[in-house]
């Protein structure tokens, strides 16, 4: 949210300058949904959502447990949804290698427990 379409849109990998832009969107996130009374509860998932389960993520380099469960969830279905989707720097992954990169990333990226369920509700469909 909140990031120019110049940033978002970009076919290379970005610039320093614009990676400070755009880890400060889960702050704009937050600004922008806090005056919706009934998303209140929710906001700790767009805060958090790029927090890692190993601590180096942002915008506070939370770890572990300390990331809310809520947005440990949210950044599996989140990293699985931009590795599946077509993007203008990239084409989508399949599932299969989208499903790969999720499950290295457990213990490091990723809470653990929950790539385990992801991956579990996935076999059910």
């Amino acid at each position: 949210m909140a990031i120019p379409d110049v940033i978002l849109l970009k076919a290379g990998p970005l610039t320093e300058e614009e990676w400070v832009v755009m880890r400060k969107h889960p702050d704009m996130a937050v600004e922008l949904l806090a005056p919706i009374r009934f998303l209140r509860p929710t906001l700790d998932i767009p805060q958090c959502h790029h927090e890692k389960w190993d601590g180096t993520g942002y915008p506070a380099g939370l770890r572990s447990t300390a990331i809310p469960l809520t947005a440990r969830a949210f950044a599996v279905v989140d990293v699985f949804d931009a590795l599946t989707s077509d993007r203008p720097y990239r084409a989508a992954w399949t599932l299969e290698r989208a499903l790969q990169h999720i499950q290295a990333g457990a213990g490091t990226h990723f809470d653990p427990q929950i790539v385990t369920v992801f991956l579990e509700m996935l076999q059910q469909t």
